[in-house]
């Protein structure tokens, strides 16, 4: 069978999922990935990835043009829309209204929650909010509209609550991501991490995802360590303003998806300290389950389904904006090294039964099966 996978914005991190979700799917089916590109490129971690067609953005009203673009290159018995969106969903829903082809619509975030409502005294924002495609308006109408897919995968137990439909966590290819692939202290040696203990945090910096947490935490722990920040564009205002605060930290540059694994292996722990604002309280961390893959033992704040995934010794959890409580718990995950890696490889059983490839690719099979 074919399927077609829209995904919302091919310039930015919504295209993480977009491509885990086409792996998965390719591994039974013939799949096409198209999408819309707002930004000047193609998402710098998933640049090599094929696309059946990228569609240049636009502002209203000339995105229509794109739309019709995008609707044109659905070739699927099937349709994925990424994000309950109108640049992914809401073309889905036209094709389907003129073709008849099944919608199984994905949502892994709050999307409102990125898009608050612009203040009518300030007009210039009002009418660049109607001007965006994907504007606060404009993606109420395509969330009010959730229900009518034919079916809904959702990232989270809190999006589960509200939209319903099946889990489908940001699994994780095991064979690829898995312990040991590289030498750690060469890698550490590259980049110059040699000899104090590597505390990571791996992503796009966001205030809400509590990097000042860790930094913080990482200053008050009584163990010296260097907290390593992955994926930080030196460049951006508010990683030029960590630094500023935080001298201590160490950038390492945007990475490709094929580089998580090598990166990864120089932590000796990965702090994953989600503040529970409005983007997280239903967030799940991606890049939580490539640390568990990795068996690499983690400290993470109990927000969305963070202490559910981490329980039963799978790893250390601690609430959120808790400073103290964080620089202790990662002071005892350096102190005993045996410990931390036993909590490691719990937590890669966990993500090699629950969120992996494999796992996945049995519960879309039976998503799949029902709206067919």
């Amino acid at each position: 069978m074919r399927i077609t996978v829209v995904c919302a914005d091919l310039s930015q991190n919504a295209l993480s999922r977009a491509n885990l979700v086409s792996e998965i799917l390719a591994l039974d089916h013939e799949v096409d990935l198209i999408g819309t590109r707002f930004g000047a490129a193609v998402w710098a971690p998933a640049r090599d990835r094929h696309f059946a067609y990228v569609a240049p953005g636009a502002r209203r009203p000339w995105f229509a043009r794109t739309a019709a673009a995008l609707r044109r290159a659905i070739r699927g018995d099937l349709m994925f829309a990424m994000k309950p969106l109108p640049s992914s969903y809401g073309i889905a829903l036209e094709h389907r209204r003129r073709t008849g082809v099944p919608i199984v619509l994905d949502i892994d975030d709050e999307e409102l929650s990125f898009r608050p409502p612009p203040s009518p005294r300030n007009p210039r924002r009002l009418l660049s909010s109607l001007l965006d495609p994907n504007g606060r308006r404009w993606t109420e109408r395509t969330i009010a509209r959730a229900a009518e897919a034919d079916a809904v995968t959702v990232a989270s137990t809190g999006l589960r609550a509200r939209y319903g439909g099946v889990i489908v966590p940001h699994a994780k290819d095991t064979d690829r991501l898995r312990p040991r692939l590289v030498d750690r202290d060469a890698a550490r040696r590259a980049a110059g991490l040699e000899g104090l203990p590597v505390v990571m945090f791996m992503g796009t910096p966001r205030p809400f995802k509590g990097i000042e947490d860790a930094a913080e935490a990482v200053q008050r722990m009584t163990t010296p360590a260097r907290f390593v920040l992955v994926g930080a564009d030196a460049n951006a205002p508010y990683v030029r303003q960590l630094v500023q605060a935080y001298p201590g930290i160490r950038l390492l540059p945007p990475y490709g998806l094929d580089d998580v694994a090598s990166l990864l292996e120089m932590a000796d722990v990965v702090v994953v300290p989600q503040r529970l604002a409005p983007q997280t309280v239903h967030q799940q961390p991606s890049k939580l389950l490539d640390a568990m893959a990795l068996a690499k033992p983690v400290v993470a704040t109990d927000v969305a389904d963070i202490g559910a995934i981490l329980s039963a010794g799978r790893g250390s959890v601690v609430p959120p904006g808790d400073v103290g409580a964080m620089a202790a718990a990662l002071d005892r995950v350096l102190r005993d090294p045996i410990g931390a890696a036993a909590m490691g490889a719990r937590a890669r059983e966990w993500v090699v039964e629950h969120g992996s490839y494999r796992a996945m690719r049995v519960v879309l099979g039976r998503v799949i099966e029902e709206v067919l």
